[in-house]
């Protein structure tokens, strides 16, 4: 009798143990049907990978100054893959043929757009007072800057570059 008087309590203490799962809107409980990887008050929104795309597009450059010569060709854009919040440009537009290189960076949070040029060794880029006179859509539809691009030893290229866009597809 003594050992049932013993074992009763301690059965009684295992069953109101057991019972104190959580599940009557605990907040201090853990929810089985939640999945393990979020936390509590992680919106499942805000864990979505964001997902750069690329599309196609066809652009024509023109170059006069300290090096002379034009091309055209099969060109792309990058937008997404960033916050909304995050600085810097929208959309990338690039061209590259053989030992030249043209990329156009839309506007964006803090970042006013800007273009830079390659040719061969040496690089160029825009003043950061021509950024508001640059026609570049941060949507990644379509660029069209000219402009003077400037080497860091003062060379300097009146840059005419043409980009149309059309297609994507993700990264």
């Amino acid at each position: 009798m003594r050992r049932l008087l013993i074992l009763l309590p301690a059965c009684g203490l295992v069953l109101l143990t057991a019972g104190c799962g959580g599940d009557d809107g605990d907040a201090g409980g853990s929810d089985d049907n939640q999945p393990s990887n979020m936390t509590a008050g992680t919106d499942p929104k805000d864990e979505k990978k964001l997902v750069a795309r690329t599309a196609d597009c066809d652009a024509e450059v023109r170059a006069k100054g300290a090096s002379d010569w034009e091309w055209s060709g099969h060109a792309t854009v990058r937008t997404g893959g960033r916050s909304v919040d995050e600085p810097g440009p929208r959309a990338v537009y690039r061209l590259t043929h053989k030992p030249h290189r043209v990329a156009l960076f839309s506007p964006g949070p803090e970042f006013e757009g800007s273009v830079s040029l390659s040719v061969g060794d040496t690089s160029y880029s825009s003043d950061p007072a021509d950024a508001a006179s640059l026609e570049i859509d941060p949507h990644g539809t379509e660029a069209d800057v000219d402009l003077t691009v400037t080497s860091t030893g003062g060379d300097k290229i009146e840059l005419d570059a043409e980009f149309t866009c059309g297609r994507t597809k993700e990264d």
